[in-house]
């Protein structure tokens, strides 16, 4: 996809994420919010070209036309949702108000021993997500990312929590499918982030997504088939403040289809992955963050 996230390097410097970390831990969270107002206008100036992006989704979720405040809006809730980050990675989350709904599921499976694999999306915040299951639930989280797309987000965060990259399956290697199954079989939860496509990546499906065409990562999907366990989707979303509210919604409840069939039931599951992530991305529009050329048509 030409312009698309791979291609996107880190707007921000180390210098400026490592003060917001150490204004974050030293100061507390509402002096630290302080810094978001300069740091959302840096990016008004420096990022001219990714408002168009911004603008593109909004105008398919917004009633109307979108606005400059608009633009500002998202940007300042990915800033929220990245200083967060930093009180959720070191446990210090106490100050947040994170609403749980239709976990239930979820915690029967952790309570049966069972695992599965969880479907979220750059909407909101996942580390809400990670955070419940570390720091409140004692869940057995396993991340799957590119640990080399925001290399200098990451090495800010490794600092704030070391045990960070103990609990990430690096994307791109070639054992990655074998510690899915291997975390899935012991009762763990596999997390993936299914709305971006990794380069070369035959694993992949277009869907239908908010009036156009995107593709979606399936290699989570069909690696759910194969081992016969549960997909939840899930978003933290972001509604301001020290609000956040974490979803959970079953795809699929742990069939194992004939291998015959097994393309079609990851179409399927693609498509209600695509419904549930359009239905949540219309209801807190402020907190898409897939700020690049996003549609296929």
């Amino acid at each position: 996809m030409k312009d698309g996230w791979r291609e996107r390097g880190e707007l921000g410097s180390l210098a400026g994420l490592l003060f917001m970390r150490w204004v974050a831990l030293s100061l507390g969270r509402p002096l630290a919010r302080l810094s978001l107002y300069p740091a959302v206008a840096w990016y008004l100036v420096k990022a001219r070209r990714e408002q168009r992006y911004v603008r593109d989704f909004l105008r398919r979720v917004l009633p109307r036309p979108p606005r400059f405040r608009d633009v500002a809006r998202t940007y300042w809730n990915f800033g929220a949702v990245t200083l967060d980050r930093v009180f959720m990675l070191a446990g210090r989350d106490d100050a947040l108000d994170v609403g749980v709904h239709g976990a239930g599921p979820l915690l029967e499976l952790q309570e049966q021993g069972r695992g599965a694999i969880l479907v979220g999306a750059h909407l909101g915040s996942f580390e809400a997500m990670r955070a419940l299951g570390l720091h409140r639930r004692a869940l057995d989280i396993r991340v799957l990312q590119y640990v080399d797309q925001n290399p200098l987000l990451m090495r800010v965060f490794a600092d704030v929590n070391p045990g960070l990259a103990d609990a990430i399956i690096p994307l791109g290697t070639p054992d990655v499918m074998l510690r899915v199954g291997e975390t899935v079989e012991r009762g763990g939860f596999a997390a993936v982030l299914a709305d971006r496509v990794g380069p070369g990546d035959p694993r992949s499906m277009p869907c239908r997504f908010l009036g156009g065409t995107a593709r979606f990562a399936t290699g989570a999907l069909e690696a759910a088939l194969v081992l016969g366990c549960p997909v939840l989707f899930f978003a933290g979303l972001y509604r301001g403040g020290k609000r956040y509210d974490l979803h959970f919604e079953v795809l699929s409840g742990g069939e194992r289809p004939p291998r015959r069939d097994r393309e079609r039931e990851v179409r399927r599951l693609a498509g209600r992955y695509a419904e549930c992530l359009e239905r949540y991305a219309r209801s807190a529009p402020y907190n898409w963050f897939n700020i690049y050329s996003y549609w296929e048509d």
